[in-house]
């Protein structure tokens, strides 16, 4: 069965359900740590309060100092629109059980489509890095995808992290490839990118002074613009071989392709190609390199 469009939004619709959960249960959480906190400095400003219940203040008193100080070096400023979703997480599955269908209906087995775990390739630059589906035929990479996404409030520097970091990933994992496997199958990676679609996402951006000239196309772009343009020059660049780029409005599974070179029907060729390619040289096959046939007890060759 093809993996359709409609497909693609029912994971979207899910993606923002799990989103919303996960802001509940964190405004539950904020709002329990206030009440303790409050009832802490109570306790602390009551002259009669018994040493334990001091001591128990107290420790609640440190405990949300350091929690405060974790949230504000980890935090890379996200407003409460992509709050966690750059980092990836569960909000995330609904999306790449999508993008592994491609896979599974290709005959690859659940062994070869890594979702939760098995997910660090071979990085250059630092020794690993965890990318958000991979997968394998044996040692050889198939695939491996980043799924990222870009919200409200807070957009200018979120979305220059997610240019570094899409940059960065790509660029390591090639470089380790060429230097430590220069026998091994060049690695097909994919970047499928969500940003959601508000007033504040579609109003021109103005660019910050500088010394020198900045290239004339992005003089006048919203984020929604800036996000077709870098996910165009991710693919034209050929750090990545298929490129998905979608907007979205919060809470809905319907989205719009604002650049169709990096639409959901290009990213989708460019998937069904590598399979297809591939096939073509056997794989996937009957036996996974170095085990039995995988559809009976893995034996190790």
């Amino acid at each position: 069965m093809a993996v359709s469009r409609q497909d693609l939004e029912g994971a979207i619709s899910s993606y923002w359900k799990i989103k919303e959960e996960q802001a509940a249960r964190a405004r539950e959480k904020k709002a329990k740590r206030a009440a303790e906190k409050k009832k802490a400095a109570e306790i602390l400003a009551n002259p009669d309060a018994g040493p334990d219940a001091i001591d128990l203040a107290t420790a609640v008193t440190i405990a949300e100092a350091v929690d405060s100080e974790v949230v504000s070096t980890d935090d890379d400023g996200e407003g409460t629109g992509t709050q966690g979703s750059v980092r990836g997480g569960k909000q995330f599955d609904p999306i790449a059980d999508v993008i592994a269908r491609f896979f599974r209906d290709a005959d690859y087995p659940e062994i070869c489509i890594q979702t939760a775990s098995q997910l660090e390739l071979p990085g250059f630059y630092r020794p690993q890095k965890k990318w958000d589906l991979v997968v394998n035929w044996g040692e050889t990479l198939i695939a491996a995808f980043e799924l990222k996404a870009l919200g409200g409030p807070s957009y200018g520097n979120n979305f220059n992290n997610r240019v570094e970091e899409a940059v960065g990933s790509a660029t390591d994992v090639r470089r380790a490839f060429a230097e430590i496997y220069p026998d091994s199958e060049t690695p097909w990676l994919g970047y499928f990118f969500i940003m959601q679609d508000d007033e504040k996402s579609r109003r021109p951006v103005s660019l910050a002074k500088s010394p020198l000239l900045v290239d004339e196309t992005w003089h006048g772009k919203s984020y929604q613009g800036r996000g077709g343009m870098f996910c165009e020059r991710l693919l034209q660049s050929n750090l990545y071989d298929g490129v998905c780029y979608v907007t979205t409005p919060m809470g809905t599974g319907e989205f719009s392709e604002p650049s169709p070179e990096v639409g959901w029907d290009a990213f989708s060729e460019a998937i069904i190609k590598r399979v297809s390619a591939l096939r073509k040289r056997g794989i996937p096959g009957t036996r996974i390199p170095g085990q039995a046939a995988w559809s009976a007890p893995a034996i190790f060759d």
